[in-house]
């Protein structure tokens, strides 16, 4: 549940300098949003998947409808708002291995329908985003009621309170603001000790770091890939770890596999092509040994 976007997305060598114009090696338009990404990212990976936000009446409202309809992904959960479909347009640099957005103002959402409602109610776990962490009470949920709550924390994560959630997901940055001074492994222990969530902490090609009580700390390295752009990389991580997660995997081994599916989307310019299915996944991992 949150953002659902459409994106242009432009690759190039450098970043244009103030009235230059450079040459894109790929221009691509895409659907994104971190929820979106995410959702993608589940289904992909073999999880029923349902998405819950608002897109607008227009025709970047139908690419999104026949993205998630390719997908394979729920789409009667969705409401239909009075302003445009949430975008963003996107230049990623080569050379910088960066990207520079622009991004229209996020719609207002449109109350959640009763599809929505239900899918809620009845869903294994309840994925959301800045935005969607903002909506558990319009869709009845809170944690120990309802589906088990994933929050990807991308703003604001040094004041979250992680017990709101089960699965509390920031990164190694946003970390370092919430207990300045501290190490990551400290950090990742006083959440999930504290609030009784399972805390992971993404770093970028790093890898990722996680503490539950079942397992204590765990690390798990990040894959080598041909890169094209890391759009989107942590919001499939996101999803990907969900899956694992979903699937039976302990926190050491779905860290490892979100890893390598957050890499593998690191081979298109967009954040959802790229995403593999398990048997991509599983070949991959293989040909690591």
């Amino acid at each position: 549940m949150g953002v659902i976007t459409i994106d242009t997305i432009a690759l190039v060598d450098e970043y244009p300098g103030e009235d230059e114009r450079v040459l894109a090696h790929e221009v691509t338009r895409a659907g994104g949003g971190p929820a979106a990404v995410a959702a993608v990212a589940m289904s992909r990976l073999g999880i029923t998947t349902a998405i819950v936000g608002t897109i607008g009446d227009d025709a970047d409202g139908k690419e999104v409808l026949r993205i998630f309809d390719k997908e394979g992904i729920d789409t009667s959960g969705i409401s239909i708002g009075t302003s445009a479909t949430s975008g963003s347009v996107i230049v990623a640099s080569k050379k910088h291995s960066s990207r520079a957005i622009s991004t229209r103002q996020p719609m207002i959402q449109a109350a959640l329908n009763d599809a929505a409602k239900k899918i809620i109610a009845s869903a294994k776990w309840l994925h959301v985003d800045q935005v969607g962490i903002t909506r558990l009470e319009e869709a009845g949920v809170t944690r120990g009621k309802g589906p088990l709550i994933s929050f990807d924390a991308g703003y604001g994560a040094e004041k979250f309170d992680a017990s709101v959630v089960d699965l509390f997901v920031p990164t190694d940055r946003q970390m370092a603001l919430r207990y300045p001074g501290i190490d990551l492994a400290v950090a990742l222990e006083n959440d999930s000790r504290k609030s009784g969530v399972i805390a992971v902490a993404t770093q970028g090609s790093a890898g990722s770091a996680g503490y539950s009580a079942e397992t204590g700390l765990v690390t798990a390295p990040g894959f080598k890939v041909e890169v094209t752009s890391t759009l989107g990389a942590g919001d499939v991580f996101h999803g990907a770890l969900v899956a694992q997660l979903i699937h039976g995997k302990d926190l050491n081994q779905a860290l490892r596999r979100a890893n390598a599916v957050a890499a593998l989307s690191c081979r298109g310019l967009d954040g959802q092509s790229m995403i593999p299915t398990t048997t991509q996944l599983d070949a991959f991992l293989e040909a690591q040994q």
